[in-house]
């Protein structure tokens, strides 16, 4: 999100080329040697913030929840697995969850569209 499509403080700039997306470690660190350290800070300090915004996000979404998460955590342990439909019924004994219908139009139709 920081380096590829600039979304963070540091501004609209792609800090990585596409190309040189790889899981080769050789090629990344030479990616990452193109930029200045100041920047590689800033971009590490940015990544760290969303991480650490995500963290608090989802620690809050537990604990405001702490009830459904629980009987989820009972039927799973009798059944290993539930369907969509069978896991907004159980959510539905806890919040309002509104009835979500899915766009399963391929992205390409959409596109082309």
């Amino acid at each position: 999100m920081v380096t590829m499509f600039g979304m963070s403080d540091i501004g609209p700039w792609a800090l990585t080329d596409p190309a040189v997306q790889s899981s080769d470690v050789v090629l990344r660190m030479l990616a990452r040697n193109s930029m200045s350290e100041k920047l590689a800070e800033d971009t590490d300090s940015s990544v760290r913030k969303i991480i650490e915004n995500a963290y608090e996000v989802a620690k809050n979404h537990i604990r405001n929840n702490r009830e459904a998460i629980d009987k989820l955590v009972e039927v799973l342990l009798e059944k290993e697995t539930l369907t969509g439909d069978e896991f907004r019924a159980i959510l539905s004994e806890f919040v309002d969850a509104p009835a979500v219908k899915i766009d399963r139009t391929p992205v390409r139709e959409m596109i082309n569209a």
